[in-house]
């Protein structure tokens, strides 16, 4: 499958890190990827300075934070974040918020390679979608799209979701997610990754619909598919299975 966003790594790592399920450094690792970016964040509390990843988490622990959170909102759809408003608006404008959890509230921003931006964001009292229910959503938005998709898109759709699977189920990669996440996390975040490459395929194209109609039809499916898909992103990073 394709490797994790930024977000997603800080928010999967740094969750066992602040759990003590991994060390610090090997969180930070995890977070700068292959690349080996020297990552620091910016606007941590009580620093000046913008401070390494590692530090950053140990920090944050110290601030009460228990686990971090993935949103990864789109235009139209801003599930999950908390606010204040120009906080939102960021965050939809670069697709992706971790968020802290316990003691102190932040929002955290990818904003360039290797630097990230921790901004004050209002407390979220809602719960996050978990492991069981972001499964159940993938498999009702699936089961519900493939008669739609196949009547509209027959030409298109299976011979682009099996190139995606075929091209990608041969690749070698780290473990995606901490060894202290269940395995549950790791099944949906493999459905949800293939669920969203599928929705990137059928995107390139305009498929079979030939009417206005069908091509509404398909749109709102593909939508549909590409939230299911996100939240299932999402709640995998959590790694909890409530």
């Amino acid at each position: 499958m394709p490797d994790l966003p930024a977000a997603a790594r800080l928010a999967a790592w740094g969750t066992a890190a602040l759990a003590g399920g991994v060390s610090l450094d090997e969180a930070a690792d995890r977070v700068a990827g292959a690349d080996d970016a020297p990552h620091r964040v910016f606007g941590v509390p009580g620093e000046p300075n913008g401070v390494n990843v590692a530090y950053t988490l140990g920090r944050l622990r110290a601030l009460g934070v228990t686990s971090l959170r993935l949103v990864l909102p789109r235009p139209g759809d801003a599930t999950g974040l908390p606010g204040p408003p120009a906080f939102n608006e960021r965050a939809v404008s670069h697709g992706a918020a971790v968020l802290t959890h316990g003691g102190t509230t932040l929002g955290i921003l990818d904003e360039t390679r290797g630097a990230w931006t921790a901004h004050e964001v209002a407390a979220d009292p809602r719960t996050p979608l978990g492991l069981r229910d972001a499964e159940r959503e993938l498999l009702r938005v699936t089961r519900e799209a493939t008669e739609v998709l196949m009547r509209l898109d027959v030409a298109r759709w299976e011979p682009a979701a099996a190139e995606v699977l075929a091209h990608q189920s041969n690749r070698a990669t780290r473990p995606p997610l901490p060894p202290s996440f269940p395995p549950d996390a790791v099944m949906v975040l493999t459905h949800a990754q293939r669920i969203a490459m599928i929705v990137d395929a059928a995107r390139a194209s305009d498929g079979a619909a030939v009417t206005a109609a069908e091509a509404r039809a398909r749109a709102d499916v593909l939508r549909e598919l590409d939230a299911a898909a996100r939240r299932g992103i999402e709640a995998a990073c959590r790694g909890a299975v409530g």
